[in-house]
């Protein structure tokens, strides 16, 4: 693969996480931002998204939020993620109040 040009796994990720950042903005009522880390690379069910925002109170709404989470899930399937890793990838929420109480504010240490 030549330098600077993304992998198939890697564009579909991408593809995936804006979706996800556009489904679950109009369905929060705060700022949304969304990551993802992984090692899809290797295996597809080693993948990651977190839906972050600021605080706990919307992160349980949007947890609940039954329709929200079926059709985030159902983007892996729009977008052709392999089908050999997509009922493990893991789509969460996290909000800022947790990571400042749990990990002084450390979104990496949050995670690691």
């Amino acid at each position: 693969m030549p330098f600077g040009r993304l992998s198939p796994i890697a564009q579909v990720t991408n593809r995936i996480e804006r979706e996800i950042e556009k489904i679950a903005s109009e369905a929060s009522k705060e700022k949304v931002w969304v990551t993802h880390y992984g090692a899809n690379d290797i295996h597809p069910r080693h993948l990651v998204y977190w839906i972050c925002v600021r605080s706990d109170h919307e992160k349980d709404r949007l947890q609940r939020d039954v329709l929200l989470n079926t059709r985030l899930r159902e983007l892996l399937t729009i977008h052709n993620y392999p089908v050999e890793g997509r009922e493990e990838v893991h789509i969460g929420f996290e909000s800022h109040e947790t990571v400042d109480r749990e990990s002084g504010g450390n979104w990496w240490v949050h995670w690691k």
